[in-house]
C-alpha cells in the first residue's frame, strides 16, 4: 500500500506541473463564450474560518449554475450550521483549481484540496474497480442507477475505494444527468460514428466501447473542449446536456444523437486523512450534511436535464433519435470483458438483476 501510494503521489507532482504548464497556454487562447470564468475572475465561496478548527478547500469543474454546485452549497451550509462555525468550508467552482476531474484527484492526493466531485474514470487511477461505473449501457436508467447505487453495490465500491487508495473517503454518489454524444456533423446511425475524431474521458472501459463503435477516442480536457471542436481537433464529444448547455458547446457543435449511453455517477469525495482527524462529532456533521447534498444534487440534476434540453432547443440544436439496441448489443462483450478483468463479474451480475 505504501509503494503504491507513494506512485501516486510521485505522478501526481509530476502531473501536476505539466497541468500548469498546459493550463497557461490554454487560458492565453481561450474563446470567448467558453463557458469557462474570464482571467481574473473570481468563483469562490468564502466563509468567516477564523473561528473554525477545520477549513475544507472543496473544488469542480462546472459551473455555478450545474447541479453539482448546488450540491456542493447545500453540503457547505449544512455543515457550517451543523458545526456550529467548527468547521469551515470554501468552494471553488468553474475548474478555479483544475480544469479536469483528474487534477483534482491528483490534488487531492497532495492533500492540496479536501473535497471534490470525481468521474469514476478518474478514480480508476488509483482504485481499477472504479471504473466499472464508467461502462456505457450499465445503467438501464436513472431508477436503475439509484438501486444501484444507493444500495450493496454502492456501498462495496466505496470501500474498495478507501481501502484500496488510502486517500478518499466516500461521502456519497452525485449523478450528472443522462450523457449523450453531439457532433459537428450529423450522427444518425452507427455507421456515421466510423473514425470520428471523438473526445471520451480516459478510460480503459470507455476506450473499448467507443473503439468498437468505430470511433477514435481524444482525450481532450474537459475545459479544452470548446476550443477543440471550434477549431476542428475533434469532431465530437459526449455529455449530458447541462453541461452542453453550461459550457457553451452547443455554440460550435449542433447536433446532438440521443444515445443515452451512461447515467453518469460522480465520486463525491473527502480527504481521508482530513476526515479521520476529525471527532466523531464532527464526523457526524459531514456524513449528515452529506446526504443531504447528494438529495439536493439529484433534485437539482434531474430539473436540469428537460430545462437545458429545451433551451438548446430553442437555440437551433438539432437533437436526433437513434436506435440504441444495435449499440448496446454490439458493446456487451465490452461491458462482460471489463468486469471480468476487475474481478467483479459478481458485481456486474448484481447490476444486472437490479434491472426492472
Amino acid at each position: 500500500m505504501k509503494k503504491k501510494l507513494n506512485a501516486i503521489l510521485l505522478t501526481a507532482a509530476l502531473l501536476a506541473g505539466m497541468v500548469a504548464m498546459s493550463s497557461c497556454n490554454s487560458a492565453a487562447n481561450n474563446p470567448t463564450g467558453s463557458g469557462n470564468p474570464p482571467a481574473g475572475s473570481s468563483s469562490v465561496e468564502h466563509s468567516d474560518s477564523s473561528n473554525a478548527e477545520y477549513t475544507l478547500i472543496a473544488a469542480h469543474v462546472s459551473t455555478e449554475d450545474h447541479s453539482f454546485h448546488t450540491g456542493m452549497v447545500e453540503f457547505k451550509e449544512q455543515v457550517e450550521e451543523r458545526s456550529g462555525g467548527r468547521i469551515a468550508v470554501e468552494i471553488h467552482a468553474n475548474g478555479e483549481l483544475g480544469g479536469n476531474e483528474d487534477e483534482l484527484v491528483q490534488k487531492m492526493a497532495t492533500n492540496t484540496v479536501d473535497v471534490i466531485i470525481s468521474a469514476p474514470s478518474f478514480m480508476a487511477q488509483s482504485v481499477p474497480e472504479a471504473d466499472l461505473l464508467s461502462l456505457p449501457y450499465l445503467f438501464q436508467d436513472v431508477e436503475h442507477w439509484e438501486r444501484t447505487m444507493d444500495g450493496e453495490v454502492g456501498q462495496q465500491i466505496s470501500q474498495m475505494v478507501e481501502e484500496e487508495s488510502g486517500i478518499f473517503h466516500v461521502l456519497g454518489y452525485f449523478r450528472d444527468g443522462i450523457r449523450s454524444m453531439y457532433t459537428v456533423d450529423p450522427v444518425e446511425s452507427m455507421e456515421d460514428m466510423k473514425d470520428l475524431k471523438f473526445r471520451i474521458q480516459n478510460s480503459p472501459t470507455q476506450v473499448a466501447f467507443w473503439t468498437e463503435l468505430g470511433v477514435q477516442p481524444s482525450f481532450v480536457a474537459f475545459n479544452e473542449i470548446y476550443q477543440g471542436l471550434q477549431n476542428k481537433v475533434i469532431d465530437g464529444a459526449e455529455n449530458s446536456y447541462s453541461q452542453i448547455y453550461q459550457q457553451k458547446h452547443y455554440e460550435v457543435c449542433k447536433n446532438v444523437t440521443e444515445t443515452e449511453h451512461d447515467v453518469a455517477t460522480r465520486f463525491f469525495l473527502i480527504s481521508k486523512s482530513k476526515y479521520d482527524a476529525m471527532p466523531d462529532d464532527l464526523k457526524a456533521v459531514i456524513d449528515e450534511s452529506a446526504a443531504l447534498a447528494v438529495a439536493a444534487q439529484r433534485e437539482a440534476d434531474a430539473a436540469m436535464n428537460d430545462e437545458y434540453k429545451q433551451l438548446m432547443v430553442d437555440a437551433g440544436v438539432n437533437f436526433i433519435q437513434i436506435d440504441k439496441t444495435p449499440l448496446i448489443e454490439k458493446t456487451e462483450h465490452v461491458r462482460q470483458e471489463a468486469a471480468a478483468s476487475m474481478g467483479l463479474e459478481d458485481m456486474l451480475n448484481t447490476i444486472n438483476s437490479l434491472k426492472k
